[in-house]
């Protein structure tokens, strides 16, 4: 059956009694079953979202805290809390409070893209041989907070969401002209032409001696150079969460669907942890959405809610929300 629910339960219903009443999305068609590669145990509540709430920490309508001393990191490492600005993409490792609040344990930005722009349309830019959507009303901006606007050549950071093979932007920002920052892809290593040369955003990954080839399916930051149609990767990491928070528990994921061979047929785009068999989820495949449920070794999806395409839009829904106003909407859950 379909459970009517508003939004704000969608975005506030992680905990157990929400979960247990979800019922299922429709299904989709049947899917070849293929094996998956190893997620890993990591987090305790995984989420991975928009900031759009200037005034407080909340990602996907969830209020969090944080210690003092918690370190942001970025691609290149550590850097200061006051780095956090609207329309970054976050992933957020947090514990459960005995009042209920979610303490963040550990919390990155992560930018699917840095890079020099290569070339700019109305309302798309192209970074690594990627296209990149730039959402209307998404903040734009220099290291000093100033507007800009996108010009061949210039170094940015692209924060967003993978959308297929493109990265639909929430943010951009104007670096420094340092040559010697390597570029960046954040993303799901994908089966390439040639099973020793997988791809990474709309490149094929090369991987020098010394460093292991990722597996299919796995979450990576890798750092390098393009030359052509390769990635040259200098350094990589695997995984979106390092286990700061504990043995994952549940997760909360903003994102668009992949389809995939294997049974539900989906995965969160950028992710790199896979829906449960028995989900069911066709009715979001073409929707930027959020999703909420149990994590049991795969993501065992138990809300979804479709989100606004646009940046503002969604900003003011998530602000609507917390002021106390629930507009009620369709919600396809378990």
């Amino acid at each position: 059956m379909t459970l009517r629910a508003t939004r704000r339960a969608v975005l506030l219903g992680l905990g157990a009694s929400a979960l247990a009443a979800c019922t299922r999305l429709e299904a989709p068609g049947p899917a070849e079953t293929a094996e998956r590669p190893s997620e890993g145990g990591v987090g305790g509540t995984g989420i991975v979202g928009t900031l759009v709430d200037s005034k407080r920490f909340s990602v996907n309508g969830l209020n969090l805290t944080a210690d003092e001393t918690l370190t942001l990191r970025d691609a290149f490492g550590p850097v200061t809390r006051d780095r956090l600005a609207l329309g970054q993409v976050l992933t957020v490792e947090a514990t459960s409070e005995e009042s209920g609040q979610l303490r963040a344990q550990a919390l990155s930005v992560v930018h699917p893209l840095i890079g020099r722009i290569e070339a700019v349309g109305r309302g798309k830019i192209s970074v690594l041989g990627t296209e990149v959507t730039v959402e209307r009303g998404a903040p734009r901006k220099t290291a000093e907070g100033r507007n800009f606007r996108p010009k061949v050549g210039q170094r940015v950071a692209v924060s967003g969401l993978w959308r297929g093979p493109d990265v639909v932007a929430s943010r951009l920002d104007l670096l420094a002209e340092d040559a010697a920052e390597p570029s960046v892809i954040a993303g799901v290593v994908k089966a390439g032409p040639a099973p020793d040369r997988p791809t990474l955003g709309g490149l094929k990954l090369v991987v020098p001696p010394g460093l292991v080839t990722p597996p299919l399916g796995t979450f990576v930051t890798a750092h390098g150079e393009r030359l052509g149609r390769d990635f040259l990767v200098a350094s990589l990491r695997e995984g979106r969460f390092q286990g700061a928070a504990g043995p994952l528990q549940r997760l909360s994921v903003e994102g668009y669907l992949d389809r995939v061979p294997r049974a539900p047929g989906f995965v969160v785009a950028d992710l790199g942890h896979s829906f449960d068999p028995e989900a069911k989820l066709q009715g979001f495949a073409q929707e930027r959405a959020l999703y909420v449920g149990p994590y049991v070794g795969t993501f065992a999806v138990a809300l979804g809610l479709a989100l606004p395409e646009s940046f503002s839009r969604r900003r003011r829904l998530v602000e609507a929300i917390k002021d106390g106003f629930d507009p009620t909407g369709a919600v396809s859950t378990r």
